[in-house]
Parts: C-alpha cells; structure tokens; sequence
C-alpha cells in the first residue's frame, strides 16, 4: 500500500514543507486542528522499533526548533501518532499551537 508520508518525502505529492534535514521533514497539516499544526516524520519510513529511538529523537527535536522559531513552544502540543491512529502506519509527529485565546486542554 502506498505511503502518503513517503510520497511527500520522495516529492511525488505536493506539500508545504516547512523544515529539512538529513533525517527528518516537517510540512503544514492540510486538515489544521490549531492555528498552527504542522507534521514531522523521519525520512525513513518507520513504524515503531526500539532500534529507530534516536531517528525519532531527531523528529522531536525538529518540531522544538521549529516551535521555538515560531515562538510557540511556551504552549504547544506534540502528539505522536503511531500505527493505524491516524490511518498512516508512517510514524509522525503533530506540533499544535498558535492559539490566539483559550489554549485547549484535551489531547485533540
């Protein structure tokens, strides 16, 4: 089955890509739950094994950044979705944030 994740990755599917390394992408969220809410996934499509700890270390610490830069980080959310729960198996990373009133208090 197709990955929509990788196909972004491998640019056979358009995204507003936000930040780049070696290891790691971040793009916009189409289906926006905040003002902000971007997504970061390991270039390597993973699922969840012990062995890709320090790839996903690296994703969290591109979300930081980038939340820093935005200047979010004093209230944001990173939620990891892992397996079906998003529909995608490609591990990934929501950053939340850029709430103009009421930050919410549920885990949306």
């Amino acid at each position: 089955m197709p990955c929509i994740f990788c196909e972004i990755i491998n640019r056979q599917e358009p995204a507003d890509i936000i930040y780049e390394d070696e290891q790691v992408l971040g793009f916009k969220n189409i289906r926006r739950e905040a003002n902000i809410h971007l997504i970061f996934v390991p270039k390597k499509h993973i699922e969840w094994k012990e062995k890709d700890l320090e790839v996903l270390s690296g994703v969290i610490s591109a979300a930081k950044k980038v939340a820093i830069d935005m200047k979010i980080f004093g209230a944001c959310k990173l939620i990891f979705n892992i397996g079906e729960t998003g529909h995608i198996p490609h591990i990934h990373l929501h950053l939340l944030g850029g709430w103009k009133d009421k930050i919410p208090q549920n885990n949306i």
